[in-house]
């Protein structure tokens, strides 16, 4: 998976991130484990913001294990782990302070009057989460999931405050998938996130429209919205924040996806109204195994 984000390009210095990750499940024929199956992958990113060029990296390990519930192969749990190290760092040498105005003009030779123990900070982070799927069909499913970021609430100071430190963050997120015509499905999904004072909610929704299958694999496009209200914490009100209109194509091996953020929030006087793109790419390595239950309860009406 490969993702790429710009945010506010209007600003000076626009907000940046790149995403790298990649995951497979393991066949370990000596634990015997039939229909669970154990998970591994990995996640880089990385974010650069602002004239001081912060910069946020992180490196992370998943580690996941999914079960079958029920004989019927339609319910099915997920839990997963994921530990890894977080490094920030930032730049002065493009910023400017006040103390290096001499009265007349700005002079860059006089000192900036700043004392950082540290420009680059690492430490190690933890989070994990639960995923519950119910799975009719390939066209016919729903998910809920819960996960928690941050549990060690890691020290992030870069003056050695023991004080400062990374709140958690919660995430609940849910997504149905129904037919509604011969080929096309409707996918309202949903997600909230809340890390100390400040969540936001995402409602959304997805059309899906199916082509012909090529080499037996499901070709589609898909077109969604998503509406962002976030809470701020100064005026206790939760703000209208973005809009954001999605595109998605799946092609043999490749899944395509491009976002734009509508800003509705009271930066539109910086803004303009714009937010961020958004453009990933999903290669799969293998081709999908179509799913298949294995056994079906046949119900007996009496």
């Amino acid at each position: 998976v490969g993702n790429y984000r710009t945010q506010w390009s209007v600003i000076p210095v626009p907000y940046k991130t790149f995403s790298l990750s990649t995951d497979t499940r393991l066949k370990i024929n000596r634990l015997n484990l039939k229909n669970d199956v154990p998970a591994i992958g990995l996640i880089v990113n990385t974010d650069n913001s602002g004239d001081s060029r912060f910069t946020t990296t992180q490196v992370l390990m998943s580690l996941a294990y999914i079960k079958k519930l029920n004989k019927d192969s339609t319910h099915f749990i997920s839990i997963g782990i994921q530990p890894g190290f977080t490094t920030k760092r930032f730049n002065t040498s493009a910023l400017t302070f006040d103390n290096q105005y001499d009265g007349d003009q700005y002079n860059a030779g006089l000192s900036s009057g700043e004392n950082y123990s540290n420009t680059k900070i690492t430490y190690f982070d933890i989070g994990g989460g639960l995923v519950y799927l119910w799975k009719k069909n390939q066209r016919t499913q729903a998910n809920i999931g819960v996960s928690a970021f941050h549990l060690n609430t890691p020290k992030q100071s870069f003056f050695n405050d023991n004080n400062i430190k990374l709140d958690r963050k919660i995430t609940v997120s849910g997504l149905i998938e129904f037919p509604v015509a011969a080929k096309v499905d409707l996918m309202p999904t949903f997600m909230y996130q809340k890390q100390g004072l400040f969540n936001e909610t995402d409602l959304g929704m997805f059309g899906k429209y199916y082509l012909e299958p090529i080499d037996g694999m499901a070709t589609a496009v898909s077109l969604g919205g998503f509406y962002r209200l976030n809470f701020q914490p100064i005026d206790g009100m939760t703000m209208q924040d973005a809009f954001i209109l999605v595109a998605n194509m799946d092609y043999r091996n490749f899944n395509v996806g491009v976002s734009y953020d509508v800003n509705t929030s009271k930066l539109i006087a910086a803004t303009n109204n714009r937010g961020a793109f958004e453009i990933s790419v999903i290669y799969i390595f293998k081709k999908p195994i179509i799913f298949i239950a294995k056994k079906r309860v046949c119900p007996v009406y009496m």
